[in-house]
């Protein structure tokens, strides 16, 4: 007894889907050309984004230091030595500075502000 066992597996020719597939994943990308949405930084900024006023006091002091009035962050020096300053009480205006001296500031009561600050002396706060 001879047992003949015939398997047929057609197999479709696919290039024809394949093709129309990848033109439309093509066709869909180039009609949906936006700009990716904004992620968030993954690094902390250089420079705090909003421009803060400078309160009075603080502005009067970095001026008696300094010898120079500075109206908003934006206009601080990277560098801002304010030794000694036992009147300073509002720092939350400086955290755009990049070297920031408080050394023997001990009226300053919050420094949360102050994280983007890069060297922060707090010697005999």
């Amino acid at each position: 007894h001879t047992h003949t066992h015939t398997h047929t597996h057609t197999h479709p020719s696919t290039p024809t889907t394949q093709h129309d597939k990848h033109q439309g994943n093509m066709d869909l990308s180039a009609s949906s050309a936006q700009p990716p949405p904004q992620l968030p930084r993954r690094k902390p900024a250089k420079s705090v984004d909003s421009v803060a006023p400078i309160s009075g006091e603080t502005r009067a002091i970095i001026k008696r230091k300094t010898g120079h009035e500075y109206l908003t962050s934006e206009d601080l020096p990277a560098k801002l030595n304010l030794i000694l300053c036992e009147d300073l009480v509002d720092v939350s205006a400086l955290g755009s500075v990049h070297t920031l001296n408080l050394s023997d500031c001990t009226g300053i009561v919050d420094v949360s502000a102050l994280g983007h600050v890069h060297t922060l002396t707090l010697n005999g706060c």
